[in-house]
């Protein structure tokens, strides 16, 4: 079968981050880690794993950190290569071992991606995997049945979406219903990655929030509070005029595109006045009550420390990685929550309820069907056309993409 598959070494590496900037080539070309190759078509594991057939592979805001050498090796331990990318999944069930109950042949499913111990046949749950944590499980650095890896695409036994055909394990199938479209139902994982963003640390009625970024994580933030029907104000900063028209398409109150108004909007909020250091940037009394930082740059993160009101809360969502020059003093002066958030859960608490994120969102989705996300789905390609795909996302301004 064909398959995009990621072969990373050092070499192609330091030849990507030193001179990708101006050979982008170095990122997906014939001398980049990325190929299309023809490989072995997978085969059940075990017999309570599923075989699907791939509809719809996301291109994910980390997949292009691994592309770009933008990711953190920090994480090496956790991954193994040569990998096949790919883990925002929509696909159909080909095949079931005999011991599955959940799925049957011909039903359509999103996957939940995370390789926990239940996934590794472990017959006895590490505390994270036991809290339903299973983005954070202890053993992800590998053992006996798969080598290292925390989520598909980035372990090398388990090859993913960006092939014809994948296998999965039982509990990492989401069945969906018909009356979910197949572009709504290519969004669950990233949805699901916003829903637990806010989840983390529900926003109280009035607050006024900042939403930084315009990609899919910053959309999937702002389609959570709308859909878990929270009262509060969203402004959002992003880059590019067709970026804040989704925005106010999903419900922000106000869309900005610039530092200046950026600044306009944080000056409007009660108690807040901006004040000028002798030396470096303009500093903050009072500020947003929240921030979701779905960037993760440096400057996005020093923005969202500076923005923020006193004991108020940043969320972040954006995968940051190694950065410099971040100044910490608003977090001890000002006494605020810098809150990480990782994926998913398979045990929120909702309205006196214990929930997976992805079966919470969708009752979301099944309560709120006018909620226009099919918008977000603004590319698509056939598997062996992967550079254009990477390069739309490249180039956002220029191809007006989201999520491919």
């Amino acid at each position: 079968m064909k398959a995009v598959v990621y072969d990373f070494n050092i070499a192609k590496y330091v030849a990507s981050t030193t001179f990708g900037r101006w050979l982008p080539s170095l990122y997906y070309g014939k001398l980049s880690a990325l190929s299309l190759k023809e490989v072995e078509e997978p085969t059940l594991p075990r017999e309570d794993w599923i075989k699907v057939r791939t509809i719809y592979a996301g291109l994910c805001g980390s997949d292009m950190g691994a592309i770009l050498g933008k990711t953190s090796p920090s994480l090496t331990p956790f991954n193994s290569f040569p990998s096949v990318l790919g883990h925002d999944i929509l696909g159909e069930v080909t095949e079931v071992g005999k011991d599955v109950t959940s799925v049957e042949v011909g039903e359509r499913i999103a996957v939940d991606p995370y390789i926990g111990c239940e996934v590794r046949g472990r017959e006895t749950l590490c505390p994270a995997c036991e809290e339903g944590l299973t983005m954070l499980c202890r053993f992800q650095s590998g053992d006996e049945a798969f080598g290292p890896g925390m989520i598909l695409g980035f372990c090398r036994d388990l090859p993913e979406g960006w092939a014809e055909s994948l296998v999965i394990h039982e509990s990492m199938a989401i069945p969906l219903d018909d009356d979910i479209s197949d572009k709504v139902a290519g969004l669950i994982e990233p949805l699901s990655v916003g829903l637990h963003a806010v989840l983390r640390k529900l926003p109280k009625p009035g607050y006024h929030i900042l939403v930084i970024g315009g990609g899919m994580i910053a959309y999937s933030i702002i389609a959570a509070v709308r859909l878990l029907e929270i009262d509060c104000h969203i402004t959002q900063i992003s880059l590019h005029d067709y970026q804040r028209e989704f925005g106010l398409q999903l419900g922000v109150d106000e869309g900005v595109t610039s530092g200046g108004e950026l600044l306009q909007s944080v000056l409007s909020l009660s108690y807040t006045s901006m004040h000028k250091p002798l030396i470096g940037r303009e500093v903050f009394a009072g500020g947003f009550d929240m921030v979701y930082d779905c960037i993760g740059s440096a400057r996005s993160i020093d923005d969202s420390l500076r923005m923020v009101r006193e004991r108020g809360d940043v969320i972040l969502v954006g995968g940051a990685g190694q950065l410099k020059k971040i100044d910490w003093t608003f977090i001890w002066t000002n006494e605020l929550s810098v809150i990480g958030t990782h994926a998913y859960s398979k045990k929120e608490q909702w309205k006196g309820k214990e929930i997976s994120t992805q079966q919470l969102l969708l009752e979301l989705l099944k309560k709120h069907k006018d909620y226009p996300l099919e918008l977000l789905v603004t590319h698509e390609f056939p598997l062996d056309e992967y550079k254009e795909a990477i390069i739309s996302n490249m180039k956002r301004g220029q191809y007006k993409s989201v999520k491919t």
